[in-house]
């Protein structure tokens, strides 16, 4: 009973993500995109990135992967901005370092991608997350 008491929510997160999978039936590529993609507050890692890119040259994997990305790009609501920011993240990744097929995909499903133009989110304390991030970039530019 004592070890239920070291157990941090992202660790009972992590462990309710893993049931999901199981019970979702989700293929290998789904669920590395969906952990890619989730909601924690860090980025993926390089090593999970590459290899979703490595996957984006195999035939099987390459739909597994590019439909669960504009899943989550199509779920993006309040509580779900930050795997809509990190499915963005990902795609921009398959296009510099995927199969040229991630360029084309995304050509034909564009449509969803403009959708999120609309999309806003600001935190309860007034912070919009995603002009943020731009803003860093940019103040991370100039003090290069």
């Amino acid at each position: 009973m004592d070890s239920l008491k070291n157990i941090t929510y992202w660790d009972a997160v992590g462990l309710i993500n893993k049931v999901k999978n199981v019970v979702m039936n989700y293929s290998e590529w789904e669920i590395k995109v969906r952990d890619a993609t989730n909601n924690e507050p860090w980025g993926a890692s390089s090593t999970l990135m590459k290899e979703i890119a490595k996957g984006t040259y195999q035939y099987d994997s390459f739909n597994d992967i590019m439909n669960t990305i504009y899943s989550r790009l199509t779920e993006c609501t309040d509580d779900k901005w930050r795997q809509c920011y990190k499915a963005l993240q990902l795609l921009e990744y398959l296009i510099k370092n995927g199969s040229e097929r991630v360029v084309s995909n995304c050509h034909e499903n564009i449509y969803v991608i403009r959708a999120l133009q609309k999309f806003i989110y600001v935190d309860p304390n007034g912070k919009d997350q995603g002009i943020n991030g731009i803003l860093n970039n940019i103040n991370n530019k100039f003090k290069k």
